[in-house]
């Protein structure tokens, strides 16, 4: 069993509580011990009953057939059932055909009957299990969460009275001298030609000036010297390809070739089922909305919802939907298809919240946020918007 498949099911299984632990024990055999069975052993050990052997109960794999008990919860070298379907006798290799199970499937098998006792639902644990529920305080959002920063509407505020109002050369500069006067502190001294061009170049671009290019502004001596070459910077290529990069890093983007052969399975087969063929196309959407000036409000919108937009402009924007189309996704015949999809939506939902938002949302998935004005039902709620379109 690999590790992270371990760390799950420890998870799983792990939670203090009677109720908590049974209905988990229900969800694992109902997803990933029942329909093994059902597809691999109904059709010749149910009714037709081959070999004196019904599989379909606990009771008929701990009562067995003609060669003994099928299962002993809690003993895998004496169950019957583990020897078949991992072929360590020779006699008795199932299922029919000679065809082998999928490693998850044996070591889920083995897991039910070890670790759970080959525990199996019946309607008096299911009722057993609910009646012993303790319902959840109800979740209400206090007045001190409704005043989140991030839901403020954006305010126009007055640049602070500072001290020495001569050092300010516009309105930002008295916001930070205000700090700098409060925590008793003095600005530097201005820095000199040969420093500011690199900072700038380095700022606005991530390269350095070459030596003509801070020659031609040492010999500029008019006012508005520095100002030409931020606005020369600013309208470079080079600006959005520096700039993209920190908000690709909040979109999670990245460049690669697909998933490593030694990757373990649960972390992932990477950022597009395409095995990143398209990725490209998104990142640079992001460098040209940075070159081009695009207003903040257009470009969230083209990453949430670019196919709804006029049709006008659709066609320019639909490569930002690779905000939620590169991934990750967990795709392959080793993972659980409904747990992996579960997984791919949580990405999506923390991408989105935490880019636009500013709120950690996906902490709700497992119970409702401690911190933040989030509820679990908040969060499936949205997890039900993605699974009902398409991601």
């Amino acid at each position: 069993m690999s590790s992270g498949k371990a760390a799950f099911l420890f998870i799983a299984t792990g939670i203090p509580g009677f109720a908590q632990q049974a209905n988990e024990k229900i969800e694992f055999f109902e997803a990933r011990v029942r329909p093994v069975l059902a597809a691999n052993c109904y059709a010749c050990h149910t009714d037709s009953k081959l070999g004196g052997l019904r599989v379909d109960s606990r009771v008929a794999l701990l009562q067995g057939g003609k060669s003994g008990p099928a299962i002993v919860p809690g003993r895998l070298e004496e169950s019957l059932l583990v020897k078949a379907i991992t072929h360590a006798d020779p006699k008795l290799k199932m299922p029919m055909g000679g065809n082998k199970l999928k490693d998850n499937e044996i070591a889920d098998l083995k897991y039910w009957i070890q670790t759970m006792a080959a525990f199996w639902p019946t309607e008096d644990a299911k009722q057993e299990a609910a009646s012993t529920v303790v319902q959840a305080p109800k979740f209400t959002i206090r007045p001190d969460q409704r005043n989140f920063w991030s839901f403020q509407p954006i305010q126009k505020s007055a640049p602070p009275t500072v001290k020495d109002a001569g050092w300010a050369k516009t309105p930002i500069d008295r916001f930070v001298l205000a700090k700098l006067e409060e925590k008793g502190l003095k600005p530097v001294q201005a820095a000199d030609k040969r420093v500011l061009i690199r900072r700038a170049y380095f700022d606005l671009i991530g390269l350095p000036p070459t030596p003509e290019q801070v020659d031609a502004f040492l010999a500029d001596n008019s006012p508005d010297a520095f100002a030409k070459v931020v606005d020369r910077l600013l309208a470079s290529p080079q600006y959005g390809e520096r700039w993209a990069r920190h908000w690709l890093d909040v979109a999670r983007y990245a460049d690669g070739n697909g998933r490593p052969d030694n990757r373990p399975v649960f972390l992932g087969y990477g950022m597009a089922r395409d095995g990143y063929a398209n990725t490209w196309r998104y990142r640079d959407w992001v460098i040209q909305a940075l070159n081009e000036d695009m207003p903040y409000n257009q470009f969230v919108k083209a990453q949430i919802a670019a196919d709804l937009m006029p049709e006008k402009d659709r066609s320019k924007m639909l490569p930002a939907l690779g905000f939620f189309g590169i991934g990750p996704w967990f795709t392959g015949d080793d993972v659980v298809y409904v747990e992996a999809r579960a997984n791919e939506r949580d990405d999506k939902i923390d991408a989105l919240t935490k880019g636009f938002l500013g709120l950690t949302v996906t902490c709700a998935r497992c119970h409702n946020h401690k911190y933040d004005p989030i509820s679990q039902k908040d969060y499936y709620a949205l997890g039900g918007v993605f699974a009902n379109s398409g991601f």
